[in-house]
């Protein structure tokens, strides 16, 4: 048995540490994820699951060609890999209702689409639940796992009952913390990609709204004293300079008021 003064202090421990931080990366991680989910996402999920007959063979357009949308939702640029086909997939789309053209020698088709629909953006808006409540599972996890290490230690008489319960309550209180986290950065995510169609789901949707709605606010207080402080800033700039000039412009007319000395032979 190891001696009591040998066994790490609360200061000393180190599951806790290192359980936080990985659970605000998993956070961080999911945060970056979102980012590249977009309302237009609708359309090109459409585009790319079209089915055209080739062949005697149906070939979904996503295989046959690049979908998107480089500058404008509403604007989808289809890329087709193998120039023969440009003419029949572009007859396709026509076909289907969409306007589409192509300029002679070019591979891309461009479409323009309808807004998405409501269904469309609420498969989306499913696709970013099934991502929350993904990260949620693996935060969870991660409690876990340090959970067994930490009776491992106990065990193993590591940590003494009374640090591993620190220890324990310390993750416990951050994965609450993470877990909501999640849960605010998915409902903002669906909020904006569902717009005027939105709806609350989950019985605390509501509350988090109201937070949610508190960190706008704040945000939006926060760039208006940043650009008022930049106002200042300038203002205050404009005004050095203008001193500076006004006293340069009266130095020379100073230097320009006193005669040069006459010159004698």
């Amino acid at each position: 048995m190891e001696d009591e003064n040998d066994k790490p202090t609360l200061s000393e421990e180190g599951y806790s540490p290192e359980a936080i931080a990985n659970l605000e990366r998993a956070v961080e991680e999911f945060a970056e994820s979102l980012l590249v989910i977009k309302s237009e996402d609708a359309n090109i999920k459409v585009f790319q699951s079209l089915q055209i007959t080739m062949n005697g063979r149906k070939r979904r357009i996503g295989d046959l060609g690049n979908v998107d949308s480089p500058e404008n939702p509403m604007k989808i640029q289809l890329m087709i890999y193998n120039k023969e086909h440009i003419e029949q997939v572009l007859e396709f789309i026509k076909q289907n209702g969409f306007p589409a053209k192509n300029e002679e020698g070019s591979q891309f088709i461009h479409v323009r689409v309808p807004k998405p629909s409501r269904m469309q953006l609420e498969e989306i808006g499913d696709d970013v639940n099934r991502r929350t409540n993904a990260i949620g599972s693996r935060l969870t996890k991660i409690k876990t796992n340090t959970g067994l290490r930490i009776r491992a230690a106990v065990e193993k008489e590591f940590i003494d009952q009374r640090i591993a319960g620190i220890a324990t309550k310390k993750i416990d209180t951050n994965l609450e913390r993470c877990s909501k986290e999640v849960r605010i950065i998915g409902l903002m995510k669906r909020k904006q990609i569902l717009g005027s169609f939105f709806k609350t789901v989950e019985r605390d949707d509501a509350d988090l709204i109201k937070i949610i709605s508190k960190r706008v606010k704040l945000e939006q207080r926060r760039i208006e004293n940043e650009n008022q402080l930049r106002i200042q800033a300038e203002a205050l700039e404009n005004q050095r300079n203008e001193q500076v000039n006004s006293d340069n412009i009266a130095s020379v007319e100073q230097n320009n008021s006193i005669s040069p000395p006459i010159a004698i032979n």
